[in-house]
């Protein structure tokens, strides 16, 4: 048995197995991901191989993510398969312990996946579940009461519009925590059109578009993919809440589904404008794993030091300890002089008080709950309590769904 890098020569074999594995008929998709994608290097698809033959596969998709004011290397994983014949001796298993091994070569901090089995599997690896939240939504069009006047919406047009809906997306994602990096090499190539990241409509307003969404209607239930519009101009989500409700009534849709969060203004719009029952959902096939959780912590350092410099109080020396992920352990000093540094836990490490689990950790890093949430159980000075919430706010966390990957 090999565990390595696939060779140009076995692509082929690769392809075939992810048709057996997934898709009878995704051959030419399967290519795509390899031919249509400017970022694809060989060694990011990881391969068993038993006697010259492709046994288990999977890919690596390099990507950058936004973890509050913070970007970090995620290595997104997919296409996890082994061939039916092979499964069930560890194949899988032992390419997913050499893949960690590979994201570290690489730089990643995080590795990151969606599960489409139980996610036990991943579980005795070490990957953790981050839940992300999202909304189903009874639609009752016959009623809705969104006035969206002074607005143009109109269809996306590639050969115009790409350019402001990519400045767009920076601007509204630069400090939501979970998103994705879009480079404009990212926007254009085969694989992200393939996982349809391109808008449905845009809105304008005096010529410039200040808003777009993107949607999908599916028989009875209407899909929303992603919002964006200039943060200081929540009025555009009237317009886009309104010529949605237009399309969904068309469609005569009696559902409406999306995984971001019921409290963001575009899906509180929605709820309103179409006095439909909401139902909060939460989805947890993405896992996580930190690849070296020292480093990882360090990629927070700067906006901790500045979170700590804009607080109305001021914070003794102290060192706290942060979590043990992976066997890995770490702890966060906070200097005199106002800096910070990731250090090995030590006699003078404060406790927190309460056991995190690996869930916490990963939820309070991104912002999916705050310090505050966690200080109901814990057993620290009101200083070292005050320390934490200043570094661990609550943030609403979302990863677009057409970023998979």
């Amino acid at each position: 048995m090999e565990i390595r890098a696939v060779r140009k020569s076995e692509l082929e074999q690769v392809v075939d197995l992810c048709c057996l594995a997934f898709n009878p008929d995704g051959h030419e998709r399967y290519w795509q991901y390899v031919r249509g994608d400017s970022s694809y290097r060989l060694p990011q698809t990881r391969v068993v191989v038993v006697n010259d033959t492709v046994i288990s596969t999977l890919r690596v998709w390099e990507r950058r993510m936004q973890v509050g004011a913070s970007l970090v290397t995620m290595g997104g994983i997919g296409g996890v398969c082994t061939h039916p014949q092979y499964r069930g001796v560890g194949y899988a298993s032992a390419l997913m312990r050499d893949t960690i091994n590979y994201l570290g070569m690489i730089g990643c901090d995080i590795g990151a996946l969606f599960t489409i089995i139980p996610a036990d599997f991943y579980r005795r690896l070490g990957w953790t579940s981050l839940p992300l939240h999202g909304f189903s939504l009874t639609c009752n069009t016959a009623t809705r009461t969104v006035n969206a006047s002074g607005w143009q919406l109109t269809d996306f047009n590639l050969e115009t519009d790409l350019d402001a809906v990519a400045r767009l997306y920076d601007l509204i994602n630069a400090q939501q925590s979970g998103t994705i990096a879009r480079t404009r090499a990212y926007w254009d190539m085969t694989p992200s059109r393939i996982r349809e990241v391109l808008p449905t409509v845009v809105a304008r307003q005096d010529g410039h578009i200040n808003g777009y969404l993107n949607y999908e209607i599916h028989e009875k239930t209407a899909e929303v993919r992603e919002v964006g519009y200039i943060p200081d101009n929540p009025e555009v989500l009237d317009a886009l809440v309104s010529h949605f409700l237009e399309a969904c009534e068309v469609q005569e849709v009696e559902k409406i589904e999306g995984m971001f969060s019921p409290q963001h203004p575009f899906v509180e719009r929605l709820t309103a404008g179409c006095h439909g029952a909401l139902t909060p959902t939460i989805d947890t096939k993405m896992m996580l794993y930190a690849v070296n959780l020292p480093v990882l912590l360090r990629r927070f350092v700067v906006g901790w030091e500045s979170r700590i410099a804009d607080a109305e109080e001021t914070f003794p020396p102290l060192t706290v300890k942060l979590s043990a992920l992976n066997n890995q352990q770490a702890a966060l000093r906070h200097n005199a002089d106002g800096t910070l540094q990731i250090v090995p836990e030590d006699a003078d490490t404060v406790d927190l008080g309460v056991d995190l689990t690996e869930a916490d950790f990963w939820q309070l890093l991104f912002g999916e709950i705050g310090w505050e949430q966690v200080n109901a159980e814990a057993s620290v000075s009101a200083e070292v309590s005050a320390f934490l919430g200043t570094l661990f706010p609550k943030r609403n966390v979302i990863f677009w769904s057409p970023d998979r990957y």
